[in-house]
């Protein structure tokens, strides 16, 4: 039985409430332009409009709604757009990753959250839930070999070793685990 870490995602929702210093870094980025090059006149911005910079907060904030609601497949879809509107930023990454790993698909979390990682080497909430969907990867793995095992070979005592750790970590089924 594969054990989602759903429990430990509990702190991650709280956190998406702090929108504010997220679309704060999404206007920043937005209105940054290029550095300018060694001996030449810096640049200066384009400046976005009003109405562009609330449109990107709303979109913010109901990807965040989405997500707080529970309909994680649409929150999903609008995380996954604002990947593609600013690939350079990871908290983006990093709540994206969170919505995919709520629904189980880890191997699509890990990347994003990979990324989140990649952008923000200091994001060690992005590291901490990096870290959980390699150990759901991990035990869904050991749920494979166990189910492909002969009951009394070492190598499935192994196996169930493996798991009882991974659990421990995780949260037995059934069990809390822990909040970070």
């Amino acid at each position: 039985m594969i054990t989602k870490p759903q429990a430990v995602l509990a702190p991650v929702a709280l956190g998406l409430r702090r929108l504010l210093p997220l679309a704060a870094c999404v206007m920043m980025v937005a209105c940054a332009g290029p550095a300018p090059q060694r001996g030449s006149a810096p640049e200066a911005p384009p400046a976005a409009p009003a109405a562009d910079r609330e449109a990107r907060l709303r979109q913010l904030q109901q990807a965040e709604a989405l997500y707080l609601s529970g309909r994680l497949k649409e929150a999903q879809a609008a995380f996954e757009e604002l990947t593609r509107t600013y690939p350079r930023n990871a908290e983006i990454w990093f709540r994206y990753g969170n919505t995919l790993m709520k629904q189980g698909s880890y191997d699509d979390a890990a990347t994003a959250l990979q990324n989140a990682v990649s952008l923000d080497p200091g994001h060690g909430r992005a590291a901490l839930n990096l870290a959980l969907v390699r150990l759901a990867q991990a035990q869904a793995a050991l749920d494979l070999a166990h189910a492909r095992l002969a009951p009394n070979s070492p190598e499935r005592a192994q196996a169930d070793a493996m798991q009882r750790q991974i659990q421990a970590v995780l949260g037995a089924p059934g069990g809390q685990a822990p909040s970070h």
